[in-house]
């Protein structure tokens, strides 16, 4: 079945930078209800980690490519289905990201894009009982951990574009849109789509 609904999130990052490299930590949180059929699934996004190491490239440095490093935890829960199945997807992974700016006129703007390439992942097992399941809080913790698998792209793969912009360059506010992609290829397969519009309140 394909679940669909609104959700509401939180992020916060940090960059710090030099001539030749940028380094930036970002986390974020999000919370959605998703539906289908009349049955609901809430859905709960935990990045507590994402650092990306970047070299700074191009003859004005708008260019910026590297590595990152990143956790992320993803929860959902079927309360209105009799088994109470609930889903995760849980990834440590490293890849690659860009990082694309440029100016025109008195706007600003940022073409970011995140792929994973290898990491460890825990996921559902293709068959759970039924009759018997728990959704306290510390069973749920030894869920999104167990049971870790070595993969790369063969096995799953999380990738982000997002595309922002400033309308002044004094401005302490941005805008943005961010498209993700999550793909889990083993039994049981997951594939998770999110849009969201960003407002981004820059420090001063």
């Amino acid at each position: 079945m394909v679940f669909r609904g609104l959700g509401l999130g939180y992020a916060y990052s940090a960059q710090w930078q030099n001539d030749k490299n940028l380094l930036e930590y970002e986390g974020r949180f999000s919370f959605s209800i998703l539906d289908t059929r009349d049955i609901l699934a809430p859905s709960l996004n935990f990045l507590p980690v994402r650092l990306d190491y970047l070299f700074k490239m191009g003859t004005d440095n708008n260019f910026c490519i590297g590595p990152f490093f990143t956790l992320e935890y993803n929860f959902e829960m079927y309360p209105d289905l009799q088994s109470g199945y609930s889903f995760w997807f849980t990834h440590y992974s490293l890849g690659g990201a860009l990082n694309y700016s440029f100016n025109t006129q008195n706007h600003h703007f940022d073409f970011i894009f995140h792929t994973t390439l290898l990491g460890i992942t825990s996921r559902n097992p293709v068959y759970d009982d039924p009759y018997f399941f728990d959704l306290s809080l510390g069973n749920v913790l030894r869920f999104v951990h167990q049971d870790f698998q070595v993969g790369t792209l063969n096995r799953y793969n999380q990738s982000e574009l997002e595309i922002r912009w400033q309308p002044k360059a004094i401005s302490r506010l941005a805008f943005a849109y961010a498209f993700q992609y999550y793909g889990y290829f083993d039994e049981p397969k997951l594939t998770i789509l999110n849009q969201s519009i960003k407002l981004i309140i820059l420090p001063k």
